[in-house]
């Protein structure tokens, strides 16, 4: 009976998803580009897609971000409007190093330090933008399936998690 278990367990995994937690502005039209854009691309790469506000319960949205972040496999990041909640939530992704596409509107909205990244970029004014950018993409996942630690930037990689800082006595009193 415990194989019967541990072979119903693996099966479960196996179906599961692959989580892409897609953090963006809300509202107008960034929902049109999460619902009409995000989702289906996210989709046709075999992941799950979840936005913050996917859940409607009480709680603090924050410790809801901080859960999606840890639990998914990759992350969505639209940097289009510089929105500073956004690229707060890409620090924590970046912090512990998940793999992260990063997507923005305009290269103007894309900070220095993170210009060395690959940035998909797309172009309102263009006939298809949102078929291209759907394309660009379910790629992007799919290639992150293969090899996602090429999508860490690697100042991250270079964190050696087995050392913890050690704080003295003295230090912890202050």
């Amino acid at each position: 009976m415990a194989t019967e278990d541990k072979s119903k367990s693996s099966k479960q995994k196996k179906e599961s998803k692959s989580i892409c937690f897609i953090i963006m502005p809300f509202g107008g039209w960034f929902d049109s580009y999460y619902n009409d854009i995000f989702i289906p691309a996210i989709q046709d790469a075999n992941f799950e897609p979840i936005r913050a506000d996917d859940l409607y319960r009480p709680g603090n949205i924050v410790n809801d971000i901080w859960n999606y972040t840890k639990q998914a496999d990759v992350i969505l990041a639209d940097l289009t409007n510089k929105n500073p909640n956004v690229f707060y939530e890409l620090g924590l992704a970046h912090a512990i190093a998940k793999p992260a596409i990063l997507i923005t509107a305009s290269m103007d909205d894309i900070p220095f330090d993170l210009r060395s990244l690959r940035v998909i970029e797309y172009n309102k004014n263009l006939h298809n933008w949102g078929e291209t950018l759907k394309e660009k993409i379910t790629k992007s996942l799919i290639e992150i399936l293969k090899k996602p630690i090429d999508a860490i930037p690697p100042t991250f990689l270079e964190v050696d998690k087995a050392k913890k800082i050690k704080v003295s006595v003295k230090e912890k009193s202050i």
